[in-house]
């Protein structure tokens, strides 16, 4: 089918890819949403990803598909719009595929793409536009003795950030959302952050140093321009060590 031919929704998706999400989900226990979108990536610019959540962000475009819920982020629109997700089996090789009419040229590799220039829209937020969000984190004594300031991810927790910037955050439940060893303040950016969940709630209420603006890291998305957090100085862990 011509995708360029398809109603001009964001995504479309064939029988296929519909069986084949729906394989996946019911494997799935309290994850059973699929994030789906575009991040900067690759040697040609893109790369699609998904991933199984329990709740999209607040920005988020919610598509309904089959009683699925599929969640797309909003700097992720412009490129996918009227695109087809499939499934295919070729040979021995097998997966989601995306027919994109906003593609102008695919890597090699498959794995990557560019775009055709996009229309710019009062206010839109396309990764082809967009400024890039940042994170600031205070001076922590051991951690960040100068403070950091850096560039934000598509889509990316502020505990991603953090370690993918060299920025050792603790993390034993493997951001799991189990523990309470990611806490941070956040001194700027707090009110338009996704609402925390019951279960993070729980969890800050045994976390030390804890204040109004506290969030576990793995589980908060960065939304402003510019956000800034406050490593507290211990964890429950390093307080149990001391004690």
């Amino acid at each position: 089918m011509n995708p360029k031919k398809h109603k001009p929704q964001v995504l479309n998706f064939t029988t296929k890819a519909i069986a084949h999400f729906k394989h996946k989900l019911s494997a799935q226990g309290k994850e059973n949403k699929i994030r789906l979108g575009v991040k900067k990536s690759g040697c040609n610019g893109f790369s699609y990803y998904f991933e199984f959540v329990s709740r999209g962000n607040k920005t988020d475009k919610v598509l309904k598909v089959d009683d699925m819920e599929f969640f797309i982020p909003s700097d992720s629109i412009e490129i996918l719009s009227g695109s087809q997700v499939d499934f295919t089996i070729e040979g021995l090789n097998q997966g989601v595929k995306f027919i994109n009419p906003n593609a102008s040229a695919v890597c090699g590799c498959g794995e990557s793409f560019t775009v055709n220039s996009l229309p710019e829209k009062s206010g839109s937020n396309n990764l082809a536009t967009v400024q890039k969000k940042k994170l600031k984190i205070l001076p922590h004594k051991d951690l960040c003795p100068n403070g950091l300031e850096f560039d934000l991810e598509p889509d990316e927790t502020i505990l991603d950030a953090c370690l993918r910037n060299g920025i050792r955050l603790e993390h034993a439940c493997e951001k799991a959302c189990a523990c309470t060893t990611c806490h941070v303040v956040v001194k700027e950016g707090f009110q338009n952050l996704e609402e925390a969940s019951d279960e993070e709630e729980d969890l800050l209420d045994k976390a030390w140093g804890l204040q109004p603006n506290s969030r576990l890291s793995c589980q908060a998305y960065p939304v402003d321009e510019v956000t800034v957090i406050e490593i507290p100085k211990y964890t429950i862990n390093q307080v149990s060590e001391l004690t």
